[in-house]
C-alpha cells in the first residue's frame, strides 16, 4: 500500500508539472496569436441523474443545450451515458458514449458519435483535492452523409482539477485541460480549457453547479475563443 502511495504522489507530481508547463506554454500561444482569433460568448447548462449500481460502480445520464453567438443561437444538444468504477481507494476508470447535434455555419447540424474511456485518481491534502484525469476519445461526424464520416476524430485530453472542501455545502474549483489530437498525418494540441467556479450540494440527492469556462481553439485555421457561463443539476439515487 505505501508502494502504491508513492507511485501516485509521483505520477501527481509529474502531472501537475506537466500540466503547469503546457498552460504556460498555451499563454504564450495565446498572446501571439489573439489578432488571429475570434471570440464568441455561450451559456451551458445541463440535468443529469447519477445512480449509484453497486458500491463502487455508478451511472450518470446527462442531457445538454448550449447557446452560441453571443447566447442567441442554438449550438450544441447533447445526450451522454457513462459508467464509472473504483477499483481502489482513489483510482476511477470509466467508459461513456455521447449523442450529439451540433450547429454548422448554415442551417444544418451535424450528428456526432463520440466513445471514450477516462482514468483518474483523487489527491487530498488538508482542505484540497486534486484529480488528474486522462480521457481518450473517438468521435464520428455524418456518418451517413458526409464522405469522411467513419474516419473518426481522436483526441487525448489531459485535465486537473482543484478544489477546496471547506466541510460546508459549497465546493469550489479550478480546471485546466489540453486536448491532443491524433491522426495519421501528425499529432498536436488544438484546444485548451479554462474552467472556475462552484458545486453547491443542496441535499444529499440535488447538486447544483455554477462555472465559468474559456473554450479556446489552437494551432488551427481560424481558432475560437468562446467564453461560456454554465449552470448543472444533477440528481443522485
Amino acid at each position: 500500500m505505501d508502494g502504491l502511495i508513492s507511485c501516485v504522489i509521483q505520477f501527481s507530481s509529474l502531472f501537475i508539472t506537466m500540466s503547469s508547463r503546457i498552460l504556460a506554454f498555451f499563454f504564450c500561444i495565446c498572446s501571439l496569436t489573439t489578432a488571429a482569433q475570434q471570440n464568441d460568448a455561450g451559456l451551458w447548462a445541463s440535468a443529469s441523474v447519477e445512480m449509484k449500481l453497486k458500491k463502487r460502480l455508478s451511472a450518470v445520464f446527462t442531457e445538454e443545450i448550449r447557446l452560441n453567438e453571443n447566447l442567441s443561437q442554438m449550438g450544441t444538444l447533447l445526450t451522454d451515458l457513462s459508467v464509472d468504477y473504483r477499483f481502489a481507494k482513489r483510482w476511477n476508470v470509466g467508459l461513456g458514449y455521447r449523442f450529439s447535434k451540433k450547429k454548422r455555419t448554415d442551417t444544418y447540424f451535424n450528428t456526432r458519435q463520440r466513445y471514450y474511456t477516462d482514468l483518474s485518481f483523487r489527491i487530498k491534502l488538508k482542505h484540497f483535492s486534486f484529480t488528474p484525469r486522462l480521457r481518450y476519445q473517438i468521435q464520428y461526424s455524418n456518418i451517413n452523409s458526409s464522405e469522411n464520416g467513419r474516419i473518426p476524430e481522436k483526441h487525448l485530453r489531459a485535465k486537473l482539477t482543484a478544489k477546496y472542501n471547506s466541510g460546508s455545502r459549497l465546493t469550489p474549483f479550478i480546471s485546466v485541460e489540453c486536448y491532443y489530437r491524433i491522426s495519421n498525418k501528425e499529432d498536436f494540441t488544438d484546444k485548451v480549457r479554462y474552467a472556475t467556479g462552484f458545486n453547491y450540494e443542496i441535499t444529499a440527492f440535488h447538486d447544483i453547479e455554477l462555472f465559468y469556462l474559456i473554450n479556446k481553439e489552437v494551432q488551427v485555421n481560424d481558432p475560437l475563443t468562446q467564453y461560456n457561463f454554465g449552470v448543472g443539476y444533477k440528481y443522485n439515487f
